[in-house]
């Protein structure tokens, strides 16, 4: 639909400095700086796309006569074809022209075949933020302050972790470590949504989630339940209550189990 709404949920990331649940690629990250982009950034949408205008730059092209100003396109069903500029599916692509033709066909892709969807967002996005304010960043800065860490930092995440009636040195805490160093990313992301409702790390690190909102840092506290239960989150408060399992291994067990079903719509406040 062009009438894409970026105030929801752009606002509340923006104003609380909260990491939204959406990726924005650096191409379009760029889309909301104003920078120009080049055929490197089609690699985010189509990489097969990106290594053929790559191929056109590094190589000869003079026998390549069925390549033209055109692309085709098909929209509802229906094949069609769009001219890249005036006259455009009747003019060859050659050595001389070729550049042309890259960038030409760059800007369609990135931006012409959804331009009335992009102006409606940035028209939204620049009524939280004035264009001016973002002049000092660059895709990449950007892309980080809106979507935070892809990469979770286990190192990070324990030195900012707090823990009620539970101490470092108590079993719970180091079998807890223990798996954590076990987790591949997937995992970590999981746990991390289990408990604070977030899959990126904000930017800056495991540290701003102690001044971002009112939910404070990550926490770890004794549950009341029994061994035959799972553990609980409370994202409200970016807490995870743990029952004394009497083993590593049922902690792992039972902590898995608890993120699974947080993954299909389970997880609390």
């Amino acid at each position: 639909s062009s009438g894409i709404n970026a105030e929801w949920p752009l606002r509340p990331g923006i104003y609380y400095k909260i990491t939204i649940g959406i990726h924005f690629t650096r191409s379009f990250c760029k889309h909301i700086l104003g920078d120009p982009l080049d055929f490197t950034d089609v690699a985010s949408i189509d990489n097969d796309l990106a290594m053929s205008l790559q191929w056109v730059i590094d190589n000869d092209i003079s026998d390549m006569v069925e390549l033209t100003f055109s692309v085709d396109e098909q929209e509802f069903g229906e094949q069609g074809t769009v001219e890249l500029k005036k006259g455009g599916a009747d003019i060859i692509v050659t050595e001389e022209n070729k550049v042309e033709y890259v960038r030409l066909l760059t800007e369609y892709k990135m931006t012409g075949s959804i331009k009335p969807q992009i102006n409606s967002f940035l028209s939204g996005f620049y009524s939280i933020v004035p264009r001016k304010i973002l002049a000092i960043f660059g895709p990449d800065e950007l892309e980080l302050i809106l979507c935070g860490l892809s990469i979770i930092d286990r190192k990070d995440w324990r030195k900012n972790t707090k823990y009620i009636n539970f101490t470092a040195e108590d079993d719970m805490i180091v079998w807890f470590w223990e798996i954590m160093e076990t987790f591949d990313q997937d995992e970590l992301v999981a746990l991390l949504k289990f408990i604070t409702g977030y899959s990126r790390v904000p930017h800056g690190g495991f540290s701003q989630f102690a001044v971002i909102g009112s939910s404070g840092p990550i926490k770890i506290s004794k549950g009341n339940g029994t061994v035959n239960n799972l553990p609980k989150s409370s994202v409200c408060f970016n807490l995870l209550l743990l029952p004394e399992y009497t083993s590593k291994e049922m902690l792992k067990e039972r902590l898995k189990t608890a993120m699974s079903y947080a993954s299909i719509g389970f997880d609390q406040c």
